[in-house]
């Protein structure tokens, strides 16, 4: 799977002109390369952890140097909090290995998908990669060194997510689901084992017009998703059954955090009469994918927080990962103007939080 995420980070990566989208993909890349390093991987994604541990522990031994710039072995990036201290840093080299063996990645799986469908599939990997646009960007003198460095923060930002693990936001029990989410039928048709095969025979029948069978059918469809929730999954139905857990779970709360950012969010509007910034904000349904990310990264934050930390701890270090996402210095939180809104974000979160404070019963 984790192969497969590579490729994937690969073509969005070579596919895009836009430094909002790289630096996207790149802290996606780097939370993978953090993955690499994980002991609980499943077995599949061992044989591409191993090799991928040898080519960068490298650089991940060596202390850094206090510069960003492109061209140095760049230490960690330092906040207040204390909370990646004496992690290790990925250096620009770092960077561009990773890059590069996602490009190899890509062209690779294009390869098996679509074999000898060009004359490009025979071109040497390393020469393709020295033509595309993104390369010859990260690579080129000419290119403004702001660039090169909010990539290397983006790359960083995600190698640290990976290090420490999804936040708890992510990670909270649910209720076993019997109805997968929508985003499940883009995994279910690829996965393997007789479970997998059982559900996308049922799926591929036409619609009964009679409601008894239709009702059979759903009721077969459920039974199947209950094996998965078992605790004596067969082997063979082991792969599905991990993934449908994990998609259901991921799924419920992503939805849950959503709406704990939304209250943050509009907890911040209500204390700072509906502005923020510099002009007036409009509703949580206005505000872009990219633009809620920072919000996600601050309720992530707030759920983290340590027991007994102070609450205007916990809300200048949720800041702190508000403006990180966006790859900014936070302002400092003793002389920041808007102190007393984001105090405000963190309470709305919280109470929202306490409102749901059980499992998840979503899709039961």
């Amino acid at each position: 799977m984790l192969a497969v995420q590579e490729a994937g980070y690969g073509y969005g990566l070579f596919t895009t002109k836009s430094p909002d989208l790289w630096k996207w993909h790149l802290e996606n890349l780097g939370q993978l390369c953090a993955e690499a390093w994980d002991d609980g991987l499943p077995e599949e994604d061992h044989a591409w952890a191993e090799p991928y541990r040898k080519k960068f522990s490298r650089w991940l031994d060596v202390p850094g140097h206090a510069d960003i710039g492109h061209k140095a072995n760049a230490a960690d990036l330092q906040n207040r909090h204390g909370r990646f201290g004496g992690e290790p840093a990925p250096p620009w080299p770092m960077l561009l290995e990773a890059v590069k063996s996602a490009c190899f990645a890509m062209i690779e799986t294009a390869k098996q998908m679509r074999p000898g469908a060009s004359e490009r599939a025979a071109e040497d990997p390393m020469s393709r990669l020295h033509r595309t646009y993104f390369w010859r960007t990260l690579t080129s003198d000419d290119t403004a060194a702001e660039i090169r460095a909010e990539a290397l923060r983006a790359f960083r930002r995600g190698f640290r997510i990976g290090r420490r693990g999804r936040p708890r936001t992510l990670t909270r029990l649910i209720h076993p689901m019997l109805e997968p989410p929508a985003i499940w039928d883009i995994a279910a048709p690829a996965l393997p084992g007789p479970s997998a095969a059982r559900e996308r025979a049922i799926r591929a029948l036409p619609v009964p017009d009679d409601p008894k069978e239709l009702a059979a059918r759903e009721q077969e469809l459920r039974a199947l998703y209950a094996i998965a929730w078992r605790d004596d999954v067969p082997e063979e139905d082991r792969l599905w059954a991990a993934l449908y857990r994990e998609t259901c779970m991921l799924w419920v709360n992503q939805c849950r955090r959503n709406a704990l950012a939304q209250s943050a969010y509009e907890g911040y509007l209500q204390s700072s009469d509906g502005r923020f910034g510099s002009g007036p904000a409009g509703p949580w349904r206005s505000v872009d994918a990219f633009a809620k990310e920072p919000w996600y990264s601050l309720v992530d934050r707030v759920e983290d927080a340590p027991e007994g930390e102070s609450e205007p701890a916990t809300a200048e270090a949720a800041v702190w990962e508000y403006w990180d996402a966006l790859y900014r210095d936070a302002p400092l939180w003793d002389s920041d103007p808007d102190q007393v809104h984001w105090l405000a974000a963190v309470r709305a979160a919280r109470r929202k939080a306490q409102a749901d404070d059980g499992p998840p019963a979503m899709g039961r």
